[in-house]
């Protein structure tokens, strides 16, 4: 019996370690006051890889544009974390592509890629994506990609 009820003790010790674990993870992964945690959630039948561009840090001039994060179909996936303001992204799956065009910018394939965005930066046009463009004041954003 005493077996048992250590086991119990255990099992509460850890859940409650893995509750207040879960409830850090955003800060631990650089998620503070001036950072926000971005998410893509996948609705379309088909894998998306996604592509974002940030600010470098918080209060930096200087844009990166990094990817390719690929999302299961049905899936939701944390990306990570980033300054909060202006944010840009685009997913493909398939022929389907998502970004509204409010800034074209160029992508590498295969990935992953980072680099800064220069102003002087040219690539092919089949390289050249639209991204949407987000001001983001939020601690958290989710990104949902529906076909």
């Amino acid at each position: 019996m005493k077996s048992v009820e250590m086991w119990v003790a255990a099992f509460v010790v850890g859940a409650a370690l893995s509750s207040v674990a879960s409830a850090a993870e955003p800060e631990a992964a650089g998620a503070g006051e001036s950072m926000f945690a971005f998410s893509v959630c996948n609705r379309a039948p088909r894998e998306a890889s996604v592509a974002i561009s940030s600010r470098l840090a918080p209060g930096s001039k200087d844009f990166v544009v990094s990817g390719w994060w690929r999302v299961a179909a049905g899936t939701c996936r944390k990306i990570g974390a980033y300054p909060r303001g202006h944010f840009y992204m685009h997913a493909t799956a398939g022929a389907t592509r998502w970004g509204k065009g409010d800034v074209n910018l160029c992508v590498e394939n295969p990935g992953p890629f980072k680099r800064i965005n220069l102003t002087n930066y040219r690539c092919s046009a089949d390289l050249l994506r639209k991204f949407s463009h987000q001001d983001i004041h939020a601690a958290s954003w989710q990104w949902t990609l529906t076909p």
